[in-house]
């Protein structure tokens, strides 16, 4: 505790210094814009590029002088600086993808500072009959931070993100090459960057990281976040020594609204919508304003988003029965299932700068998204091995059962920031302290489930496997609720809290040495403190004075699902139905033993301070710029976590508390970020860096649960380490000066230590003969692809068709890891697509935009092993490994401009109505697909 309070204090000092000195300095000399000989520079020019005309910063313009061919770019307040340089006149080029190049003619003495302000028109306000729309404005910009960028990136803009009807970020970032996406209930929930898990990135709001949101793993789910939130989107698929090493396939980095300029900036967006399949209405609004007073800017924003959502799924059980010729398939259970989803995301975000001076500043940002879904699920369960197989169309003494389920989650993401950038000398140093809070809370996650007196009899036809279906052989009413008899009423709560604190410091010295160079180097203090608390209670008897069946609470809400294939059957009041709950719970009876085996094993505090300083040095020789150097992480945790004992007979015993021993371990990360300008539009990348995955929180917890009953032992693993990752990339960029992109990269990543879950048998001790499931570290995991993009107005075709454009990106990745599940294999890392691609054609005219665009994901392992559901399916020696087919999406925008300030938007999603569909092995074994019809939403925007 002591060491790390020593670093608090370290880089604290530091910053309290830095600002001292700033102010001192700004008293003495509240702007350099004026021409000083006595101050410590050496013969130096600086400023601002701006856009002419609204006065917003260009960040990545380039600043050259022509004659010396020494240059730099401007950073994200458009500022750039050149020092030392030669007295004389000289050239200043100042340039910027879609706008037109300025050439300045200036003077240096020696000893003298200039301030040298430009501003730049854009050039493509109109291209013949053409009316480019602002998406080549703002993703013009965007090419250009690509394109100066030290490292390998893809940056979208929010006009360029306002071209797809995506409104939450997980479903713009899939648009970007190398990127896939899983889907729940309709909508993309994680992001898989390069076919690697979402905990194996990591999330920034404007360069600050932010705290994970997911109950057992580092994710921070970005789904919950509205896309009218940010500026840009920016994916890193390398990093820089000056950049947290945990970003083993990328890093996601969302830029909010931000202060523009002498301009106020004031945007408007209100809208509805409609979803097909639940028949409700959708609502979405946000609007930001801000502007400059002074030295001071200021920003602030909010966003308001709710869906009304509904999904139909069905879901199959296979089995395996001898009816005298052999094993066969038989189906041995179906669920339709109705899902009733409302999603409301809400954000707000916020900040203030002050400007001492056009180089030093300070700054405090914060931010605040809230997303909270409610939904109700109606089952309809035929327990079809239930009952008897007399032939295989033919199934007698079945079972039924109706199981509705009411689920409440919310989730929070947090942040609060203040820093700082300054120019003390030669020197530029910035810094920042921090605090961001995630949660993950489960408030409300209940279940009735009631169970039929009676037993159905089926008849069977799966001559078409995707669509299993059934109809009863004799008089059985499902909808006789009074002969729904109770099973078990199940309430869930689930609580997850991350909270991150921490501090940076970061200094850059200019140095002689080519064209342009500098050393950087800096520290950060990271802390962080997640603890989960879960409960799972199910009540599996009523002791009441009269029957409790689902007459009580019934309603008659049958649906025809699936092209009418099935039969869903009625459901309940919940309302009344938990009401009769809580006022009678003791007379319900608590299953002790389950709660204790799906409760105590996975509640879990850890805590994980990280202390990382790093080394680089960034030269620019000729057309060659080379970002290198290594970075350094320190990490100690500790871990608690709880054992859970249950005897012979599967009675519960005791849980004992665990706290696993504390790690600590360094690593060190030297990388190498190399970029050759073939000429001012064209880059050629390489990249050599090396990254790290720390293990999830449920692998690291040192729980354990022993059930001598089923002769198994679950247990974490505290001691696992962490898996590495040597990254090779190489990249082709072409930047079209029209505002568009060529591109084709290959990647190759060679991961150590992966951990997977092993399945072995103990074989001494007290528990010898048992099965243990634990986490371990494996062999090298490697992992290869290549990614291509294409993004152009076709602005050179004839007449009317020079209004199209084309956006597209292809990606293919391989991968292979070993696992022991149930035995020794190699296989594809879970979740990662083969292929990936999106497409999309746009047309602009006249005020008019629209685009119809197509998004594809390739089949993945979605998980090893399969289902518990299934388990007769390994009789014909298949693996339960469960898969998630491909499936394509099909969306269309349209945008029409009523004035120069207000346009009106009409978005159409999933208009082909694509499942998603999970199957065991082989597609003739489907397990769930799930259907979600189209929706859309239309509305105004309007900007100032």
């Amino acid at each position: 505790m002591k060491t790390i309070k020593l670093k608090l204090l370290i880089i604290m000092t530091a910053i309290a210094g830095v600002i001292f000195c700033s102010s001192l300095k700004a008293e003495v000399n509240p702007t350099i814009s004026e021409i000083s000989s006595e101050m410590d520079f050496s013969n130096e020019v600086s400023g601002r590029v701006s856009e002419l005309g609204t006065g917003e910063r260009l960040v990545g313009a380039t600043v050259v002088v022509k004659d010396l061919n020494i240059g730099t770019s401007t950073d994200l307040h458009g500022s750039y600086r050149l020092r030392n340089l030669p007295e004389g006149r000289h050239t200043l080029v100042v340039s910027y993808l879609g706008y037109e190049t300025r050439e300045i003619e200036l003077e240096v003495k020696d000893g003298e500072v200039i301030n040298m302000n430009t501003d730049l028109e854009q050039r493509f306000l109109t291209m013949g009959e053409v009316l480019v729309t602002s998406v080549m404005r703002g993703q013009s910009r965007a090419f250009n931070q690509q394109k100066e960028a030290e490292n390998v990136r893809n940056i979208v803009s929010s006009q360029q993100i306002e071209r797809f009807p995506d409104n939450n970020i997980t479903e713009a970032v899939k648009r970007i090459p190398g990127i896939s996406t899983e889907p729940l209930r309709g909508e993309a929930a994680a992001i898989m960057i390069r076919g690697l898990p979402a905990s194996f990135h990591t999330v920034t709001i404007n360069n600050q990281r932010v705290a994970s949101t997911d109950e057992t793993n580092r994710a921070t789910n970005t789904a919950i976040i509205n896309t009218d939130m940010v500026s840009a989107i920016e994916v890193s698929k390398t990093i820089t020594p000056d950049m947290d090493a945990d970003a083993l396939s990328g890093s996601i980095n969302l830029v909010t609204r931000r202060p523009v300029g002498d301009n106020k900036v004031f945007n408007v967006t209100a809208g509805s919508g409609y979803n097909n399949m639940s028949g409700r209405p959708q609502w979405i609004g946000s609007a930001t304003y801000g502007q400059r007073d002074g030295n001071l800017d200021w920003v602030v924003s909010a966003n308001y988003q709710k869906d009304n959502r509904a999904t139909e799924d069905i879901r199959h059980d296979w089995g395996v029965q001898d009816f005298g010729n052999g094993n066969q398939d038989v189906l041995a259970g179906l669920r339709p299932s109705f899902y009733e989803t409302e999603r409301q995301r809400m954000g707000m975000t916020g900040q203030v700068e002050y400007h001492f001076s056009p180089r030093s500043s300070i700054y405090f940002m914060g931010n605040f998204n809230n997303y909270d879904e409610y939904e109700v699920r109606n089952d309809a369960r035929h327990g079809i091995s239930n009952g008897t197989y007399e032939t295989p169309d033919l199934v007698t003494g079945a079972r039924y059962e109706k199981v509705i389920r009411e689920y409440n989650r919310i989730t929070d993401l947090y942040s609060l920031n203040a820093g700082g950038k300054h120019d003390i000398g030669i020197a530029t140093v910035d810094y920042n302290i921090g605090y961001s809070y995630g949660s993950f809370d489960i408030p409300l996650r209940e279940y009735y489930a009631f169970r039929h007196s009676d037993r159905p009899d089926y008849r069977v036809d799966i001559s078409d496997r995707e669509f299993g279906m059934i109809e009863f052989a004799n008089d059985f009413n499902p909808n006789d609720y009074e002969k729904m008899n109770f099973r078990y009423y199940e309430r869930r709560n689930d609580d997850v809290k991350d909270n991150d604190l921490f501090a940076t410091f970061n200094m850059e010295v200019p140095y002689e040495l080519g064209r342009s160079s500098h050393f950087k180097f800096g520290g950060k203090f990271w802390t962080k403190t997640k603890e989960r608390n879960m409960s799972e209670w199910r009540w599996t008897g009523y002791n009441g004075p009269e029957n409790l069946t689902m007459a009580m609470f019934a309603e008659d809400k049958d649906r025809n699902m699936i092209d009418n294939r099935y039969s869903l059957g009625g459901s309940i009041d919940w309302e009344r139905g938990k009401q009769f709950f809580n006022d009678n719970i003791n007379d319900f009876v608590l299953d002790e033993d389950r709660f204790r085996e799906n409760s105590d094993p996975n509640n879990y505090k850890a805590n994980e301070r990280i202390f990382a300083a790093y080394a680089l040095t960034d030269n620019t020789f000729g057309n060659v710029h080379v970002n290198a150097g290594v970075r350094m992480e320190q990490v100690s945790n500790t871990y608690d976590g709880f054992r859970v004992i249950f005897d012979d007979g599967g009675d519960y015993l005791a849980t004992e508390a665990i706290k696993a021993d504390d790690q600590n371990y360094v690593n060190f990360f030297p990388m190498l970020n190399v970029k050759y300008q073939i000429n001012p539009l064209t880059n050629f990348r390489f990249a050599y860096t090396n990254s790290i995955a720390r293990p999830d929180f449920e692998y690291l917890v040192p729980y354990e649960l022993v059930n001598s009953d089923s002769e198994t032992v679950s247990q974490g693993n505290p001691d696992l380490e962490p898996s590495t990752s040597m990254n090779l990339d190489l990249m082709f960029e072409h930047f079209l000066s029209n505002v568009g992109i060529l591109s084709a990269g290959v990647f190759y990543k060679n991961m150590g230590n992966f951990i997977y879950n092993e399945s072995t048998v103990i074989t001494e001790g007290n528990n010898a003969g048992y099965r243990l499931n634990r986490p371990e570290n494996g062999e090298s995991a490697y992992l290869y692809g290549i990614e291509l993009a294409w993004q152009q107005q076709l602005t050179f075709l004839p007449g009317v068709l020079s209004g199209l454009g084309v956006y597209a990106n292809y990606s293919h990745i391989y991968s292979e890891a070993k696992i022991i599940v149930p035995e020794e294999r190699r296989i594809r890392l879970p979740k990662q697509a083969p292929n990936i691609f999106n497409v999309a054609l746009s047309y602009d005219r006249g005020g008019f935009s629209g685009q119809i665009s197509y998004s594809y994901r390739d089949t993945w392992l979605h998980s090893v092993g399969g289902s518990s559901s299934a388990p007769s399916v390994s009789e014909h020696n298949v693996y339960l490994d469960r898969f998630l087919m491909y499936s394509g999406q099909l969306d269309l925008t349209l945008n029409q401009q009523i004035t120069p300030n207000l346009r009106v938007f009409a978005n159409f999603n999933n208009l082909t109505n694509q499942s998603h569909q999970h199957y065991f092995n082989d597609p003739i074994y489907p397990y769930r697909n799930s259907f979600h019809s189209w929706w859309s939403n239309f509305g105004i925007r309007y900007s100032l």
